[in-house]
């Protein structure tokens, strides 16, 4: 996350996947950790980028991917042996945004939305959307949007009922209130 809140999950050309974590056996596999766990694009992938820490981003071609504990082992074609593999230790893990399925209607990508202008049925401007978070889906929770409105962060549920529409064309999210969820 950069320092105003905003999420570094796009760039423009890219969006940032995950990052690669220790190197899985001798022959070159990587471990790679997703920002999203419950991502389900992984098995459609062909290739993807490594960001290195000094900002060198290079195409690699996947050669196999498998789901493993709380990660993904992916074989790289470029990358054959153990040394290799733990030379990218730490890198960023980077997919064109073009290599992701179409959404359904009604579904979004997060980082389509962060940076998206939030107003009220009225049309009045109300922040701007910063980031949103996960609660447990398990205990009945739903993701929160975390508005920035006068210099202070508000959660306002993702839900049918809070969020009226989002058009990305117009950049805009409606919400039904902001003054329901300030502290």
């Amino acid at each position: 996350m950069s320092k105003d809140g905003r999420s570094d999950l796009s760039d423009g050309h890219y969006i940032l996947f995950g990052q690669v974590g220790r190197a899985f056996g001798i022959k070159g596999e990587i471990r790679v950790h997703p920002y999203n766990p419950l991502t389900e694009t992984v098995e459609t992938l062909k290739y993807l980028f490594l960001r290195s820490n000094s900002g060198e981003t290079r195409k690699h071609e996947i050669e196999q991917i498998r789901p493993h504990q709380n990660c993904y082992v992916i074989r790289l074609k470029e990358i054959s042996d153990r040394d290799q593999s733990e030379a990218v230790l730490g890198f960023k893990v980077l997919l064109e945004k073009d290599q992701l399925p179409l959404c359904k209607k009604g579904e979004f990508y997060w980082f389509d939305l962060i940076g998206l202008k939030v107003v009220l049925e009225n049309g009045q401007g109300v922040g701007e959307l910063v980031r949103l978070e996960e609660t447990n889906s398990g205990l009945g929770g739903n993701e929160v949007l975390v508005v920035k409105s006068d210099g202070v962060e508000v959660l306002v549920p993702f839900t049918k009922d809070e969020v009226r529409k989002i058009d990305l064309k117009a950049g805009e999210i409606m919400i039904r209130s902001l003054e329901d969820f300030k502290l």
